[in-house]
């Protein structure tokens, strides 16, 4: 019962730590999207549902990454704690050995590891695609903030248009002049008193054309094979611009395969020797990634347990450099899965057994 009640004890003190730094490295991450979220929900006059969807798809995408850094900070915070506090020295003086203490630390490390690998299967796939097409649902929404009034524009659809005023909110233009060179035969030059752009739903959130209606002007085409020109004045003149791909329409990598589906592509006939590789390379990345916190309990309570007391700087600087490292390596790994020079089960090993060596060694060194 006794060791029990300890287990619960560093229990807690793991998994407090992991959940707070979870909160902490989503919020550091969002931070640095913020400013072009706010760009884009009000310049671009993008809905606050679209908003929602984005930073709901950007904290998904960012777990994989995220929940394996928070859990070994929450290892070596956790036991840079109880070690400077000679925590774990009365533990070991009652006779727990620091593979029994270890214990709920790998049962914390189980449930991470869980977590990831869905994550990595389903889950981050998906908001790799949803974070995509909202991103092009709201990219879809910018034609409006091209238009500048006083200088003339060549953003908005490839034409030249010229406003001495436009109200980015309301679409509404007043003198607008437009040059329409994209039939080159046929150049058109619509002149108008006023302008007013109106956006055309496909769904709730998802733009599917502009329709840019002039009021009170005049149309000039020339026929440059004929040298014909002629002149037509209108009270209303609608043009409707199609947007393409506002449906998410885009080419999909791996990493945005959910587990069948990268399966399915990877027993396709057809597929080319490196389009397999790189296939097999983003499965196996994903299956070791999930396993990496279970390494991360030796690193994490190696370091932390022959940390100096109450020297939290260091336990952060041991974390940042760790994951810096294990990312880079398995950049590096990913190269040699896809360039064919390993085999790709073998090239995604590398980083974990790099963490394995030197995550026992420090665990060794902390026993006694």
């Amino acid at each position: 019962m006794h060791i029990k009640r300890l287990h619960r004890y560093i229990f807690s003190e793991v998994f407090n730590p992991f959940l707070g730094s979870v909160v902490f490295f989503a919020f550091v991450f969002l931070l640095f999207q913020m400013l072009r979220l706010a760009e884009e929900l009000i310049v671009n006059n993008a809905p606050f549902s679209l908003i929602m969807k984005l930073l709901w798809t950007l904290i998904v995408n960012f777990l994989p990454l995220g929940m394996p850094l928070a859990f070994l900070l929450g290892v070596l915070f956790a036991f840079a704690r109880l070690s400077g506090d000679s925590e774990v020295v009365a533990m070991k003086a009652g006779g727990m050995s620091l593979t029994s203490i270890s214990k709920p630390v790998f049962g914390i490390a189980i449930l991470v590891s869980m977590v990831s690998l869905l994550l990595n299967l389903n889950w981050a796939p998906w908001s790799e695609v949803a974070m995509r097409t909202t991103l092009m649902k709201i990219a879809n929404r910018k034609f409006a903030s091209s238009i500048n009034e006083g200088t003339f524009s060549s953003g908005f659809f490839n034409l030249i248009i010229f406003t001495e005023r436009v109200n980015h909110r309301t679409g509404n233009m007043e003198k607008v002049f437009i040059y329409d060179e994209r039939d080159e035969k046929h150049p058109l030059t619509v002149v108008a008193k006023t302008g007013e752009m109106i956006r055309v739903q496909s769904s709730e959130d998802d733009l599917g054309g502009v329709v840019l209606q002039l009021q009170d002007g005049s149309i000039h085409q020339s026929d440059i094979l004929n040298n014909a020109y002629s002149l037509a004045n209108f009270v209303i003149y609608q043009i409707f611009f199609d947007i393409q791909d506002s449906n998410g329409k885009f080419g999909y990598r791996p990493k945005m395969l959910k587990i069948g589906d990268l399966q399915n592509k990877r027993n396709q006939p057809n597929i080319t020797d490196a389009e397999r590789r790189e296939l097999d390379t983003d499965y196996w990345r994903r299956l070791t990634v999930a396993m990496a916190p279970l390494l991360f309990v030796f690193l994490g309570m190696g370091f932390g347990t022959v940390r100096t007391r109450g020297n939290r700087s260091s336990v952060l600087l041991v974390a940042f450099v760790t994951m810096a490292l294990y990312w880079q390596i398995q950049v590096s790994a990913i190269w040699l899965g896809n360039s064919g020079d390993l085999p790709p089960w073998l090239a995604m090993q590398i980083p974990n057994l790099l963490v394995a060596l030197v995550g026992v060694f420090m665990f060794k060194r902390a026993t006694w």
